[in-house]
């Protein structure tokens, strides 16, 4: 039992000396670690939402998030200044809004960057634009979101679309226009 104990000991100690050198872009927090000013603008813009979780996080996380390569290329010149810190330095929310599970993204000012909606039906004109659209009759995935960012004229609606063993994600705006593909 005591050899037990003493190998239990060194694999925890193990595993906790090997996890110091790696870098998490991404950590939960506490509320009340979240600065004021974040808090308060989050709650002026998602007014009565009920958050479930906040991170501290990094910007390469925000734009690297379901994978590696999900959002590489998407981003263009933004118009809101974000610094690309090494460390941690940016505040995300996980939220439920008007019954929509979202997540959102503030700098450590409290100036608001992006806000990603998981839905799961897409607004009537713009699934009439898809089926008009040259993917007309490809396969749209389950999972689809909603991105509202400053400087973006409304919202743009992100899926993957696949027939045979092509497969693309791409961006939809408000207006029906397809605004971006990117080849899986």
């Amino acid at each position: 039992m005591k050899n037990f104990f003493l190998t239990v000991v060194l694999v925890s100690l193990t595993f906790s000396f090997y996890g110091q050198g790696q870098k998490s872009y991404r950590q939960i927090i506490e509320t009340n670690n979240v600065p004021k000013e974040v808090r308060k603008n989050f709650n002026l813009r998602y007014p009565q939402s009920f958050v479930k979780m906040w991170y501290i996080t990094n910007i390469a996380y925000w734009y690297e998030d379901y994978g590696p390569s999900y959002y590489s290329g998407w981003y263009q010149p933004r118009t809101v200044v974000v610094y690309k810190f090494n460390e941690p330095s940016n505040y995300e929310v996980e939220f439920l809004h008007n019954n929509e599970n979202s997540r959102a993204i503030f700098n450590r000012y409290g100036q608001w960057f992006e806000t990603r909606t998981h839905i799961v039906n897409l607004p009537e004109e713009i699934s009439a634009a898809l089926k008009e659209s040259s993917f007309g009759n490809w396969k749209i995935s389950d999972y689809k979101e909603r991105i509202e960012a400053p400087g973006m004229p409304g919202s743009v609606y992100r899926m993957q679309v696949s027939k045979n063993q092509l497969s693309h994600i791409i961006r939809i705006n408000e207006d029906g226009d397809i605004v971006q593909i990117k080849t899986e």
